[in-house]
């Protein structure tokens, strides 16, 4: 069956990519996020990532129309950050700064209450990361006024991260035997002010077209498309009792910045690799190792959001699984031996952990199995 997230017009398989790839100085290319040498220290690695907010800045612009409140802008900030410093600390990228990109549509987004607002929300952000031992220079940025290309707003971001070239996770190691921990993305963390759908910043184009009332594309067809949707039935402040927050809440849930998880378990034990469960889903573990099938069998039940988008969108299970984290954000690859000490870490910042499974030799190149209540999937690369 035809992903009903691919007639939306998002290609989850991010097909031309390749084109981009061929041409990158990438030390590593097998690794999760591109490494490419320093010029002025031979022994180290720079990791200069990019990514945004994905299509979340559609739910904040329909929250603010809706309430006039600018504050529902600010966790935008949250997620621009923890797409990019995960994806470099995934390789041991240790982040130093970053750098920000806001395009805005001035006739449809105040420009001053939108930056006002993002400017708190990198405060909070990079302020927490402190806290927690971990020192991001915020480096400025760029603001564009682009109402011919933006239809609302866009906010993306570059983080600076170096990493010793002998120290680069690299996914080489990956072999039969490994484990796989995964770390929840719902609940709270230690560092984050309110409780978590676990959606993070992926999926949400199907989220928001099958859970949000044409009403809203009526009021504002600037939130649209060619596309067919919005076909919802809830508004963006219904409250929902098995999310215990509303549709809008669920829907701009910070994606959780696992960065300081990750450096103190890299510190902790050997790990094989890490993998930041954004685009692709649960199947974003194929693009690393070699010829190792990933067996997902104990994975915990999805969080409510996830099957609340399924039961409202139909979308099939499978394509739920690749889309989706279903729950599990970052995934952690180590020996046999060494899973109670990446749970131990990510527990003491209240994040929830368990091994979810293991990884095989396969004959196929890399494959992915995935067994749960829903069903049975096999993927490959």
């Amino acid at each position: 069956m035809a992903s009903r997230y691919g007639a939306l017009g998002v290609d989850v398989n991010k097909k031309g990519v390749e084109f981009l790839k061929r041409i990158t100085d990438d030390v590593f290319p097998e690794a999760f996020s591109p490494v490419v040498k320093d010029p002025l220290n031979p022994e180290w690695g720079i990791v200069l990532h990019t990514d945004g907010a994905g299509t979340k800045p559609v739910v904040s612009y329909v929250y603010y129309k809706e309430t006039g409140e600018e504050k529902f802008f600010e966790t935008m900030a949250d997620d621009v950050v923890a797409m990019n410093v995960d994806d470099a600390a995934c390789v041991g990228g240790v982040p130093t700064a970053f750098s920000d990109y806001v395009a805005v549509n001035p006739f449809k987004v105040p420009k001053q209450e939108l930056l006002k607002s993002l400017a708190k929300g990198f405060s909070k952000v990079f302020s927490r990361l402190r806290e927690n031992g971990v020192k991001v220079f915020f480096s400025g940025g760029e603001t564009a006024d682009l109402p011919d290309i933006v239809r609302t707003f866009d906010v993306s971001g570059t983080v600076v991260a170096r990493v010793k070239l002998s120290e680069v996770i690299t996914g080489r190691e990956v072999s039969s035997g490994n484990v796989i921990v995964g770390l929840r993305s719902g609940g709270r963390s230690t560092y984050e002010e309110r409780e978590n759908s676990g959606i993070m910043c992926n999926g949400i184009t199907l989220a928001r077209h099958c859970l949000l009332v044409k009403e809203y594309l009526d009021k504002y067809p600037e939130i649209g498309s060619e596309a067919k949707g919005y076909y919802g039935r809830f508004k963006i402040d219904s409250f929902i009792d098995e999310l215990n927050m509303s549709i809008g809440e669920a829907l701009l849930s910070p994606s959780r910045v696992y960065l300081p998880i990750i450096l103190k378990v890299i510190k902790k034990v050997e790990v094989k690799a890490i993998i930041h469960n954004t685009g692709g889903g649960l199947t974003k573990c194929l693009k690393i190792g070699r010829s190792i099938r990933y067996v997902k069998d104990n994975l915990p039940e999805p969080d409510p959001i996830f099957r609340l988008i399924q039961a409202e969108s139909r979308e099939t299970w499978r394509n739920m699984y690749r889309s989706f984290n279903m729950g599990i954000g970052l995934e952690v690859i180590v020996e046999k031996g060494d899973e109670d000490d990446v749970i131990d870490v990510s527990e003491k910042f209240h994040v929830d952990a368990q091994v979810i499974g293991r990884c095989e030799k396969s004959s196929d190149g890399n494959s992915l199995i995935i067994v749960s209540k829903n069903g049975r999937f096999k993927y490959h690369a």
